[in-house]
């Protein structure tokens, strides 16, 4: 008997992380919305639309009223790469990509490659330069282990949450701190944070009370 708890308390995990994992491998984008999980609404130009061509996405630098707000998390059961694009204050957007580990629970954001959008782009119109996602390019890591812990919910097997409120409280838990929206900071080592939007939406009290009370929704586009 104590031969058989001791196999069956060194399988269980493993069978447990084989199992736990139930969203369908793919590739998400991020839409802002708010009200109950089973009875949601979208928030338009909190963050940007879908950029697809001849069934390709690509991250563009959104020079019209459109946010330059933008995360695609590309999934293969347990793993994946998150791509993003932060509304910056001068100079252009920042781009960037980061490795990340997940269960039903939450998201281990590695620390991510970033650069400026107009990087090694000498000589491109502004309007045709963009960054096909999926594809990891270099850039700077400001370090080398994970920077953010995102707690998901998972509303279907293609579509799952993550709560702002959750994020920040998560955070200070493991050494982070809520970050205030600072205009001056510099957010673009952080993927879910940027300067004036993302889950710093929540801390502007000049937005909208549907805004102040939304959250991030994540939907399978392919």
């Amino acid at each position: 008997m104590k031969i058989f708890l001791v196999i069956f308390l060194f399988v269980f995990p493993f069978l447990s992380n084989a199992s736990a994992f139930s969203l369908e491998s793919g590739l998400y984008h991020l839409e802002w919305a708010y009200g109950p999980n089973d009875n949601y609404k979208t928030i338009a130009g909190i963050v940007g639309d879908i950029d697809k061509v001849d069934g390709v996405y690509y991250l563009k630098n959104k020079i019209d009223d459109q946010s330059n707000d933008e995360i695609y998390i590309a999934i293969n059961k347990g793993s994946g790469a998150v791509f993003f694009k932060h509304e910056e204050i001068e100079g252009g957007p920042t781009i960037g990509w980061a490795n990340i580990q997940l269960n039903d629970n939450v998201i281990l954001i590695d620390a991510p490659t970033i650069k400026n959008f107009y990087d090694n782009t000498d000589g491109d119109s502004d309007r045709d330069i963009k960054y096909k996602v999926g594809v990891k390019f270099s850039g700077n890591k400001k370090a080398k282990n994970t920077s953010e812990i995102a707690p998901i919910e998972i509303l279907k097997n293609d579509v799952f949450k993550i709560d702002c409120s959750e994020y920040f409280k998560s955070n200070e838990e493991h050494g982070g701190k809520e970050k205030k929206n600072d205009p001056m900071e510099d957010y673009s080592s952080s993927v879910l944070l940027s300067n004036d939007g993302l889950c710093n939406s929540i801390l502007n009290k000049n937005n909208k009370v549907e805004v102040l009370k939304g959250w991030m929704l994540f939907k399978r586009v392919s």
